[in-house]
């Protein structure tokens, strides 16, 4: 009879969760250990074991057992790992079982409007549908089984064991000094900005900068831009604040700026996508790049510089380009200090980082780092003095290298599995920057219903209708490559087509 597995084998971290993957693996042992199923002395797998088995850091594995330890749950022994603990702590739940075992009815909770507004807007890209998503072809998910660990491992040993305790206070609300200071140098290297450190804001992530700029600039009834379709994410911040959006159509040279101005030419804010459009993958033309910063430095009836929008620039994967010439961001042609860039490192290293940025014009710098202080007061020390090594050291430089090479060759890989499995369903779209990737389903059945057939089957492209906030102009599918291992594309590919198969026949059979 063949041993029974681990109960940890069927195991996976929810990428898609809020909750960080270390927190993930302690809550599992810990449940394991208060139901019985490790019982006192059980040995549990080494960090490297489970960590290859999930596909995660080493390094997460270890702070969650290092997390489990601090609790009383596991004990390290000298040639033994980690095993359960023989004197646990007590486990006995603390509600009384009768509480438990009768659920009480409770009164529906209350929302707030702000509240209530941003829950309307779906944020992520992985469709509908509940529970746990599965990854491959997820757009937006850099490949993390290429994240130079240890190298961030390297730098983080170094950074605990050279920090003095005195530095663990509060910080700067803006970012640390040393960290705004090599993004600057970055930006200038990579993208061709120059930019004063000063300005610069470092945030939990651009979703963060993108509440920040929409909490300082815009009052209920104001009017702002969004592209069409566009990144759920930018759409709730601005509508919790009650602002007019107004969405205008993005076309093969991006966001119509003349459109925009007949349709709210008194704007207070333009959200805009310029060097690769999410989600249609298209970059804002040099024409219409030149009309948007004329149009946000346009001069007010009072003769001052306030008559334009301010113009928010989202740059969240300008890294990845392969071919063609760089593209600079808006902000490189922004003479009137209108535009706030805003750019991540989610996608060039990874999204549990948590650090995104925000380089904002001078007069704009000082009262947004005075309100980020108010709801979120400072960054983590730690990630941010690593980036800034690994920035400084030139360790982003060769990575970003090695990713533009292998994130290519996972593309090109797709897209030709793709087009073979599909044929004549659909139409591949290979874009020259970002990862992601666009397949038209041409007069096929809908997005929706294809995704849900894909995510079936193992697999979680997007749906392109559900980016759209109006009537969708595109039937078709987002698809992440940048994850997904060359030698996985044929089966992904596969599942697509099955998925496009399944959906036409339910369309049929109605």
């Amino acid at each position: 009879m063949a041993d029974a597995l681990p109960v940890w084998s069927v195991f996976q971290v929810d990428r898609a969760e809020t909750t960080p993957m270390q927190e993930q693996i302690a809550a599992f042992f810990r449940r394991a250990i208060a139901d019985g199923r490790l019982g006192p002395g059980a040995r549990l797998p080494s960090t490297r074991s489970l960590a290859e088995q999930m596909a995660v850091a080493r390094n997460t594995v270890s702070l969650a057992y290092e997390r489990l330890a601090a609790e009383g749950y596991v004990e390290g022994r000298r040639g033994g790992g980690t095993r359960v603990a023989r004197d646990l702590p007590d486990l006995t739940p603390t509600v009384p079982p009768a509480a438990r075992a009768m659920p009480v009815e409770r009164p529906p909770v209350r929302l707030a409007r702000a509240a209530r507004i941003m829950l309307d807007e779906r944020v992520g890209t992985a469709g509908s549908g509940s529970g746990a998503i599965p990854e491959p072809l997820q757009p937006g998910r850099p490949g993390l089984d290429a994240f130079p660990g240890r190298v961030w491992a390297r730098l983080a040993g170094r950074f605990w064991r050279e920090t003095p305790a005195t530095d663990f206070g509060y910080g700067d609300p803006a970012g640390h000094p040393v960290l705004r200071q090599a993004l600057a140098r970055y930006l200038g290297a990579f993208r061709g900005l120059s930019l004063d450190p000063d300005a610069i804001i470092v945030t939990s992530g651009a979703q963060q900068a993108i509440d920040l700029v929409a909490r300082a600039l815009l009052d209920p009834g104001d009017a702002v831009v969004l592209e069409e379709p566009c990144y759920p994410g930018l759409r709730g911040p601005m509508a919790a604040t009650g602002a007019r959006l107004v969405p205008v159509p993005v076309d093969g040279e991006g966001l119509d700026v003349a459109a925009a101005r007949r349709a709210a030419g008194d704007a207070r804010l333009v959200t805009v996508t310029p060097t690769h459009h999410f989600p249609l993958g298209v970059t804002l033309s040099l024409a219409r790049r030149r009309a948007l910063v004329d149009w946000a430095g346009a001069v007010g009836n009072d003769g001052t510089g306030a008559g334009g929008p301010w113009v928010l620039e989202d740059d969240y994967d300008g890294e990845f380009r392969y071919g063609g010439k760089p593209v600079p961001p808006l902000k490189a042609l922004d003479g009137a200090g209108r535009v706030l860039y805003v750019g991540t490192v989610s996608k060039a290293l990874a999204p549990a980082l948590r650090i995104g940025f925000v380089a904002a014009p001078s007069p704009l710098a000082e009262p947004l780092v005075r309100l980020r202080g108010h709801f979120d007061r400072q960054p983590a020390l730690d990630a941010q003095v690593i980036l800034a090594r690994f920035l400084d050291d030139g360790h982003m430089a060769g990575h970003l290298r090695r990713m533009r090479t292998l994130y290519r060759d996972r593309r090109d890989a797709l897209a030709d599995a793709l087009e073979a499995a599909l044929g004549p369903r659909a139409r591949v779209e290979r874009p020259e920057t970002g990862i992601n990737l666009t397949v038209d389903l041409e007069g096929g059945p809908g997005d929706r219903a294809v995704v849900e057939a894909a995510r079936a089957r193992g697999v979680s492209p997007a749906p392109l209708s559900g980016f759209y906030r109006e009537a969708a102009r595109r039937n078709g599918l987002l698809i992440g490559f940048a994850s997904l291992p060359r030698a996985r594309a044929g089966w992904a590919a596969r599942m697509v087509r099955e998925a496009i198969d399944a959906a036409g026949r339910g369309a049929a059979g109605r």
